[in-house]
């Protein structure tokens, strides 16, 4: 399922929430603070248009911050998968997005 046949990310007046797809197949719903939004993207305004664009650019990043917590979970969570400005500024070394980037491009 590609993010276009998901359901598109809405924002519920104090969080973004938008669906992660799954390799195997299926989905979690997560959502993100719009603080947090606002403190990875570099501030900003609070219009929805505005926090939903900062989502779109940021989206790869937020992504890999909800599977390495999902990875250090025992199992899906039950209801929302809450994304923090820490799981994304500060996630475990292993599972660092940034981390993650770095060892795919050597190979």
């Amino acid at each position: 399922m590609t993010h276009s046949e998901s359901t598109p990310p809405r924002w519920d007046g104090q969080r973004l929430i938008f669906d992660l797809n799954l390799e195997g197949g299926g989905s979690i719903r997560c959502a993100i603070s719009r603080l947090a939004l606002l403190d990875i993207s570099g501030g900003g305004s609070f219009r929805t248009s505005d926090l939903l664009a900062r989502f779109m650019r940021a989206r790869p990043v937020i992504e890999a911050a909800a599977r390495a917590k999902l990875r250090e979970r025992n199992g899906p969570p039950l209801g929302i998968l809450h994304i923090w400005e820490d799981d994304i500024l500060e996630p475990p070394p292993a599972s660092s997005p940034r981390a993650m980037r770095a060892s795919s491009n050597r190979g």
